[in-house]
């Protein structure tokens, strides 16, 4: 073997790099990091025995009319943990449409101003009106927050966590439904949530 090709195989095989393996993990299944703290799963449980629970409840269930409309407030977060609060909001509207099955009507209150300003185009004929109706007014507000209280020693760290909902009728301010999902956890220190 000629000399370049021996100095070209040592650079090209010196070079190479050193990959690593990505592995999907199930969003349920516990990780190889855990902590005390909110997981993914715990979203996913919560979000989901949630919307089971509001869509059962007699607020829900004895409304009279269409489909009662309901705006979904972001969720609030009150404890120690870093949690998108987005990801929890957007999961919690998902489940509820599709678990609603013509229940409940979710508006949209994120784009607003977009809507607003579509319908204005459509009254001055600078659009196709196509069928113009009435913007949709909330039945009812759902809020969410999450809470926390911590103990930890040197070695070892403990978080009870609370995640409230309730549903406040928006005519007359009354709380129509709430319920509170609650877990503690107990593990090594030193897990950072990020």
């Amino acid at each position: 073997m000629p000399t370049w090709m021996m100095v070209t195989a040592l650079l090209v095989g010196g070079c190479a790099i050193k990959t690593r393996e990505t592995t999907y993990v199930d969003p349920d299944a516990y990780g190889a990091v855990e902590g005390t703290g909110i997981e993914a799963r715990d979203v996913r449980t919560v979000a989901t025995k949630m919307a089971g629970d509001l869509l059962t409840s007699p607020a829900i269930q004895n409304y009279q009319g269409s489909a009662p409309r309901i705006a979904v407030l972001p969720v609030k977060n009150r404890s120690r943990f870093l949690i998108d609060q987005e990801i929890f909001t957007t999961l919690i509207t998902d489940l509820l449409i599709q678990n609603a099955a013509g229940q409940l009507a979710i508006l949209n209150r994120d784009i607003v101003d977009q809507i607003v300003a579509e319908r204005e185009l459509k009254r001055s004929g600078s659009v196709d009106a196509g069928q113009l109706q009435q913007m949709a007014g909330a039945d009812f507000f759902l809020e969410g927050e999450v809470r926390s209280l911590s103990a930890s020693s040197a070695d070892a760290q403990s978080d009870y966590v609370v995640i409230r909902f309730q549903m406040t009728n928006a005519e007359t301010g009354i709380v129509s439904w709430s319920n509170s999902y609650e877990m503690k956890k107990e593990g090594s220190w030193g897990v950072m949530y990020q």
